[in-house]
């Protein structure tokens, strides 16, 4: 090889060489700041969706730096940092994937003409305006009945019993003696006592003709029906206060059905319904509501509510079962908003409102009227308001957390501006809950100096219902956080403080080797020599 042939290797060598260089330079140095300026971007966001602290559904005290799951075996639920520090106590932002994984979902408040079928159970009486009770009006004997059976059917102007009686043969006697005197005064006077004593206009039309008295006296039938009552029998003495017999028109029938006390509101006279008889399924008969009783039975505590019905082939006999059907359809719009997003604490009904861009809130309302699916809503609501309707419990839960600890921060902010972080023997803070205590033994796990929180275990809790779990209690200011360490046997006194949280109002430490106990209490007899609480040893 001459030396003309590796001068141009060397030369080929370098160009190559060169070349490279600057293809690293376009395709790899130059797009590196924007690279590291996005990274960096994507970093600063991920930063600000990390969540401050997870913590329980059900347990506000309950907080974990990471996921995982809650001494009841739910999942911890995030919370984040709000981005807008004017939202109000209570409202929460949670991330798009978790409320894809929760499965929440919304439905719009809006207004509605309401319209429900409100079902009840009746039975098939008498018309009582269409009852005729029949009683003598002297006294007397029974010497013949033609009715002899409760229930037998019985027309108009038919022979009901025969009643012998003085006292309407003396009245008798008197109208004939008047004829025969021709005295028109006492002819007027003996022929009213005899109709003002009931005897037939036929008989006294009779006694003026023949001239004659008659010993027994025939009642006939005031109408047509049947013999609902029947009190007597052939050779009964019977006094005007008997009632001897009734007798029912079944032309009509009523059907009396009973409502529900929480449903009056919802009727009115004149609603439609549908009433369906058992005996007879194809039986289907249309009626108006014609009343509604004023009282409330004391042992059903129901309304009775009453319908006629036409009965022209007799086919509804009394006492028959029926199902009632009552049509209510409002005559104006109410404001109306799922019955699954209500939340029924006890005290208080609740729901969680979406205010979008993830943020949910729970607030009380005031409902009126339950419309099958559907309440009414009073107050704390508007029209176009979105309220959740599925997982709204975890939500409501975070809510609620999220007021108390404002609470809580700020009970605990002026305990110790107050005494400047020196525990002294004063009283527990006004509004907290210190007519019901709890004691128990419980083991301590962890101590938060700078929250003034416990971590323990402890047993059941039977004045607030709660079951033995691991769960966290704030400390009262008057008791010495530092003398705390883990793996500690305590006895203690819980109480539930203003803010909702549960909180350490006694403590016993308790020592293994002996039985005697170290006291830490909030009561001023615990006290020596005026010392705060706490530093007593």
């Amino acid at each position: 090889m001459n030396k003309l042939t590796i001068k141009y290797l060397m030369l080929g060598i370098v160009i190559g060489v060169v070349v490279c260089v600057s293809i690293y330079a376009l395709f790899i140095t130059a797009p590196s700041h924007p690279v590291r300026s996005h990274t960096t971007d994507a970093q600063s966001n991920a930063s600000a969706d990390e969540p401050l602290y997870w913590v329980a559904p059900m347990d506000p005290n309950f907080k974990r730096d990471k996921p995982g799951k809650s001494p009841m075996g739910m999942d911890l639920v995030p919370v984040y940092d709000e981005d807008n520090a004017s939202d109000s106590p209570g409202t929460i932002k949670i991330d798009p994937i978790i409320v894809q994984n929760l499965g929440v979902k919304t439905a719009p408040v809006k207004k509605v003409l309401p319209s429900q079928t409100i079902r009840s159970f009746g039975k098939v009486h008498y018309s009582q305006d269409k009852i005729s009770h029949v009683h003598p009006r002297v006294e007397g004997w029974i010497e013949k009945l033609y009715v002899r059976k409760k229930g037998d059917p019985i027309k108009k102007g038919a022979p009901l019993y025969s009643l012998y009686s003085p006292e309407l043969v003396n009245a008798q006697e008197e109208y004939l003696i008047a004829l025969e005197q021709n005295n028109r005064a006492l002819i007027g006077a003996a022929r009213s006592r005899l109709l003002a004593l009931n005897s037939p206009k036929t008989l006294v039309d009779a006694i003026e003709k023949t001239r004659e008295i008659q010993r027994t006296i025939t009642y006939y039938a005031s109408q047509t029906g049947v013999v609902s009552e029947l009190n007597i029998q052939e050779g009964f003495y019977v006094k005007p206060a008997t009632t001897m017999l009734a007798i029912a028109s079944l032309d009509s029938v009523w059907v009396l059905a009973d409502i529900f006390a929480s449903d009056l509101n919802k009727l009115r006279i004149g609603d439609n319904a549908n009433i369906q008889f058992d005996h007879r399924p194809a039986l289907s008969v249309d009626a108006q509501l014609e009343y509604i009783y004023p009282t409330i039975n004391r042992n059903t505590r129901t309304a009775t509510v009453r319908f006629v019905l036409p009965n022209d082939e007799l086919a509804l006999k009394p006492d028959m079962y029926a199902d009632v059907e009552i049509q209510h359809l409002s005559t104006e719009q109410v404001l109306v908003v799922p019955n699954s997003a209500v939340i029924r604490t006890g005290t208080q009904k609740r729901v969680v409102i979406a205010l979008g861009e993830g943020k949910y809130k729970s607030i009380e309302v005031t409902l009126g009227t339950s419309y099958h699916d559907m309440f009414e809503v009073l107050d704390g609501l508007v029209e176009g308001d979105l309220v959740v309707t599925s997982a709204q419990f975890l939500l409501d839960s975070e809510s609620s957390i999220s007021s108390d600890f404002s609470r809580m921060e700020m009970d605990m902010t002026r305990d110790m501006s107050f005494d400047e972080g020196r525990h002294s023997s004063m009283p527990m803070d006004e509004g907290s809950q210190t007519d019901v205590s709890a004691w128990t033994q419980a083991t301590l796990n962890e101590v938060m100096l700078d929250s003034r929180i416990v971590n323990l275990t402890h047993g059941p809790l039977d004045e607030f219902n709660m079951m033995g779990m691991t769960m966290n209690f704030t400390v009262s200011p008057h008791i010495d956080i530092a003398q705390f360490a883990a793996g500690q046997s305590v006895h203690v006194e819980i109480i539930k403080g203003s803010g909702g949280m549960y909180q350490l109002n006694t403590v016993h430490f308790i020592d293994s080797g002996s039985a005697e106990s170290t006291d830490h209490s909030n009561e001023h007899d615990n006290q020596r020599d005026n010392e705060p609480l706490g530093e007593q040893q």
